[in-house]
């Protein structure tokens, strides 16, 4: 007999109308899957744009799909090609395999993203990884971000940018992040410098540069004019250097190659994840979460994404150890 679970999903492409509780078997894992017990998923203004059909090239959708691409869980069965190292009942994160979404009570990960969760971090926060803080960490690692730096984000009070505040002021690198009035808090919080995004942000950055200081690299996380905007900046204020610019975008790809470079190459790899679980664990950087809501409450969960005012991640969880 055929296994029915939940998920909260949509069976077609469209707004947040095509949003549902649909009951659909329980899935399968081929050869380079994990399915796990779900137990947090955190949600992105990305899998808004996978439930619209803007995305459906990169991330193509089964119908009925659950909503949403990373999940923390206990792992439940490993296909053939899964790392050796997990065990069923280990507790897990990762991204979720080509086809299905991750909130449900089950779900596959890929085997080669399935990471388990180190003592010290919970299911809630572990789920937040893959897409925001690791998204950072790769765009960083691109922009080989140090100490001598100074690093301007764009979008910075976002789950990207707030996170990339963190990790470039581990590396001793300096932050000017342009976000909102609103989370001038958050910017700061992390070290960063805010300037107020809105009409005249290019001054206030050439202000908060310091006259002579330079800014080194670029990452966007908003796009169109404001990402051109930076880019212009940027060649304004930097000091020369050799090679190509450093801007990366996670919202504009095709605009940051205006500057030579492009979109942050995702490597979504166990190994990559390890890392900034580590960070997370020893404290080094904090996942920031905005709001905890329980299945039931999905709908409320993507609606606040999609509103563009969290502040940090928003997680959904189901039944298990998922402390926030």
């Amino acid at each position: 007999m055929t296994r029915l679970m939940r998920i909260h999903g949509f069976d077609r492409f469209g707004s947040a109308d095509v949003q549902a509780v649909h009951r659909v078997p329980e899935p399968t894992p081929g050869a380079g899957d994990v399915r796990i017990r779900v137990t947090a998923v955190s949600v992105n203004p990305g899998d808004i744009k996978v439930r619209s059909g803007q995305r459906q090239t990169s991330f193509p959708a089964v119908f009925p799909m659950a909503m949403g691409r990373e999940a923390a869980g206990v792992v439940l069965e490993t296909g053939a090609d899964a790392h050796a190292g997990l065990q069923v009942g280990d507790r897990v994160f990762g991204s979720c395999a080509s086809g299905i979404g991750a909130l449900g009570e089950q779900t596959l990960l890929t085997a080669q993203s399935a990471t388990p969760i180190p003592d010290g971090v919970d299911d809630a926060h572990a789920a937040c990884i893959p897409v925001a803080v690791a998204t950072a960490f790769d765009a960083l690692e691109e922009l080989r971000i140090g100490a001598d730096d100074t690093l301007l984000v764009l979008g910075a009070g976002g789950g990207v940018g707030v996170h990339a505040i963190q990790l470039a002021r581990h590396a001793g690198a300096r932050v000017i992040g342009v976000a909102s009035s609103a989370k001038a808090d958050l910017v700061e919080r992390f070290g960063g410098v805010h300037v107020a995004s809105g009409p005249g942000w290019e001054d206030r950055v050439r202000a908060a540069a310091g006259g002579s200081r330079r800014v080194d690299a670029l990452l966007d996380c908003v796009g169109g004019d404001v990402l051109g905007g930076g880019i212009d900046l940027l060649e304004q204020i930097r000091s020369p250097q050799p090679g190509t610019a450093r801007v990366r975008s996670v919202a504009d790809p095709a605009g940051a190659s205006a500057a030579g470079d492009g979109g942050v190459t995702r490597r979504r790899t166990a190994e990559v994840f390890a890392q900034v679980a580590e960070l997370v664990a020893r404290g080094a950087i904090e996942v920031v979460v905005d709001r905890v809501l329980p299945f039931d409450e999905a709908a409320r969960a993507v609606a606040h994404v999609e509103s563009g005012h969290a502040r940090g991640k928003t997680v959904v969880t189901l039944d298990g150890p998922v402390q926030a």
